[in-house]
């Protein structure tokens, strides 16, 4: 910032300090909260400031987009959310407005904003259809504007907002009906919304409080917005780490919508991102089907990403196959998301030629462009020379699509004059909120639980165990157990034990502490029993979810191995290689021996590569998904097999954790 700016917003950001000085945040949290309650006019900060301005945009565009030059996992498309929140959800600014002169824009060093800019001024005139536009409203217009640029006619796009009862719904969607046919008109580009429903919270913003009823919440919600006919379908959005059956009941509530209310409602499911829940895509079709009573047919369902599945040349894939035609699902593909989400590290193992083949209906999809910074065209070359797709497999999905947009065009002329007729005279957000209304009391009389797992609180469950990690020792993380998927266990073998019994001998306990998962299986279990075989008593942490079973709670408590808990901000198994990187990887060195697991291993490793902290990262080569990782951080992690001496290369590598007065093997 200019000093003038740097002053104006210190004394703003006083007063936003006071504001809060009663919260229960505190540390790094507050100050950002009190950060994000910090504004600035982004034309002044950029108009204003013009001899910073392209290092400003530089960084700000990098900001907005995954990493190009690695991978990166989810957590980083979390903190995403929160950074584009100032353009997706960006407050008007009304105070010391800026006069947009038109020298200052013209030393805008970068031409597509100048340009930008210039076109919005325009949209501004008086006479101009979107003179009175709000700020949503432009981001609808330029989404148009880029897709009519890049071919496309028809998008669907998921919104939280459309679960979010009262004004944010309401709002939206008024916005959204005056302005639409306008951007229609001069774009041609249909933009019709899905309503996201998160199969688990977003935690990453750390004092906003989620309800336990907020799937039912969303139910209610989505029946009532879903009367528009922009809203066009529902979509289970989020990271996959929970088995979709547990969401059983809240998609049986939607089949029954459909079936009942709404037959060309689209039901979907983003299932098979990662290889921790093969099972995820048939369970899909399973949970739907088992919501159709006797004799009905399947809904309208399309699946993301369709990824993982248990082998498609198996007889379970075989069968798998056999379902997803009989079921007329569409699977939507986002190759770049893939590989750039840490989901897929050997594109050879991609599905989709399989897919084509069986005569599977695919599309093509971007996961939301501007995180990955690719458009439809980079994806689609990427499909053919990274995947090799030929013109007869792009044929059949141009088919695809031509069969969804054509259905789209006739629903949203029925489903218009329904809702002419459902609003009987009556204003849209009287009529949503009667209808709102209605289903919140129906919801109430079917009871509020629409999720199958039945879990506790850590903290209550773990009472005094929950404590800070040492500062003043060297963690070193044990994966193996606790970084599995649901049903799937780690095998100890006779080698690998005999590998941790001698890294256990020769580190120095003064000078290193255990950190493990929250399982007490396979690898992270042998710690603690080792350790007491050995009598050398190290301090050993374990990392658990916000929510466990009784059965996890009662071992972790009854282990008096177990000195101290950190309980993650996620309340899924699956998750909690987050809380490793927010507790270890990003303030401070640490010490990764990886022995076991399927997708959240692979996301722990590469968490500790992409942490603030230096890691040093071992992986076990033998297990299939630690290999690919292993290539693709080449340099950045050491691979070992079980049977070698991998305990010298760590002592070498940290040599200052090592005991010093133990036996040594000497080379005779």
């Amino acid at each position: 910032m200019t000093k003038e700016q740097e002053e104006k917003i210190m004394k703003q950001r006083e007063k936003v300090e006071e504001q809060f000085k009663d919260s229960e945040l505190t540390g790094k949290y507050l100050t950002r909260k009190i950060d994000d309650n910090t504004f600035i006019n982004f034309a002044d900060f950029i108009l204003n400031n013009l001899e910073n301005a392209e290092y400003n945009i530089s960084k700000i565009r990098i900001s907005l987009a995954i990493l190009k030059d690695g991978q990166a996992v989810f957590t980083n498309l979390e903190k995403l959310y929160i950074y584009r929140y100032v353009f997706c959800r960006g407050v008007e600014y009304l105070e010391d407005l800026i006069k947009l002169e038109e020298d200052k824009i013209d030393n805008i060093p970068e031409n597509d904003i100048k340009n930008m800019v210039k076109q919005m001024l325009k949209d501004k005139e008086k006479g101009s259809p979107y003179e009175n536009n709000t700020f949503f409203q432009d981001k609808l217009l330029w989404i148009g504007r880029e897709y009519q640029k890049q071919g496309i006619k028809y998008t669907e796009i998921s919104d939280t907002n459309l679960t979010k009862k009262g004004s944010p719904a309401i709002r939206l969607l008024e916005q959204v009906h005056e302005v639409m046919p306008k951007i229609e008109k001069e774009t041609g580009v249909k933009i019709r919304l899905m309503v996201g429903i998160r199969r688990i919270p977003l935690t990453i913003i750390k004092d906003e409080k989620t309800s336990p009823n907020y799937l039912r919440e969303s139910i209610d919600v989505m029946k009532a917005v879903a009367k528009s006919p922009y809203v066009v379908g529902s979509d289970f959005i989020g990271e996959e780490i929970n088995d979709i059956s547990e969401l059983q009941p809240v998609i049986t509530e939607i089949v029954r919508y459909i079936k009942e209310e709404d037959p060309q409602f689209t039901i979907k499911i983003h299932a098979g991102e990662n290889d921790s829940l093969r099972d995820n895509v048939e369970k899909s079709l399973d949970c739907i089907k088992n919501a159709l009573k006797p004799g009905e047919s399947m809904p309208n369902i399309r699946l993301g990403h369709g990824l993982y599945t248990p082998s498609l040349t198996s007889e379970k894939g075989k069968h798998l196959i056999k379902k997803i035609q009989e079921t007329g699902a569409i699977i939507e593909f986002q190759l770049t998301s893939n590989v750039r989400l840490n989901n897929l590290s050997d594109i050879s193992k991609h599905p989709i030629k399989t897919y084509l083949k069986n005569d599977i209906k695919c599309v093509q999809g971007t996961d939301g462009c501007g995180f990955y910074g690719v458009d439809t065209i980079d994806e689609q070359l990427a499909l053919q020379n990274l995947l090799n797709l030929e013109e007869s497999d792009f044929a059949k999905m141009r088919k695809v699509e031509e069969e969804i947009i054509e259905k789209r065009e006739k629903y949203f002329e029925e489903k218009s004059k329904k809702f002419e007729e459902f609003l009987n005279g009556r204003t849209l957000e009287e009529a949503i909120l009667e209808e709102e209304k209605k289903n919140e009391e129906e919801g109430k009389k079917k009871g509020m639980n629409l999720r199958l797992r039945v879990a506790v609180s850590s903290k209550k469950a773990l009472g005094e165990k929950v404590k800070e990690l040492p500062t003043d020792k060297l963690p070193i993380i044990i994966a193996g157990g606790s970084f599995n998927a649901q049903g799937r266990e780690t095998e100890l073998t006779e080698e690998g034990v005999k590998l941790l019994t001698e890294l256990i001998k020769r580190v120095n306990n003064e000078k290193v502490y255990f950190v493990i998962g929250h399982k007490m299986q396979g690898y992270e279990k042998a710690i603690l029993d080792i350790s007491k075989k050995l009598n050398k008593k190290f301090e050993i942490d374990a990392i658990v979810p916000k929510m466990i079973t009784e059965e996890v709670g009662e071992q972790l408590l009854n282990n008096k191995g177990i000195n101290a808990i950190r309980i993650s901000t996620e309340n899924e198994d699956s998750g909690i290689y987050k809380s490793f990187n927010y507790e270890i990887f990003e303030r401070r060195s640490s010490v990764v021996v990886a022995f076991d697991g399927n997708s959240p291993v692979s996301n722990l490793v590469q968490e500790a590569k992409n942490g603030k902290g230096k890691s040093k990262i071992y992986v076990n080569d033998e297990n299939a998904l630690l290999h690919d990782k292993a290539n693709t951080l080449e340099g950045y992690v050491t691979p070992f097999k079980l049977k070698e001496d991998i305990v010298d290369k760590i002592l070498k590598d940290v040599p200052e954790i090592e005991e010093k007065n133990v036996y040594k093997k000497i080379d005779l």
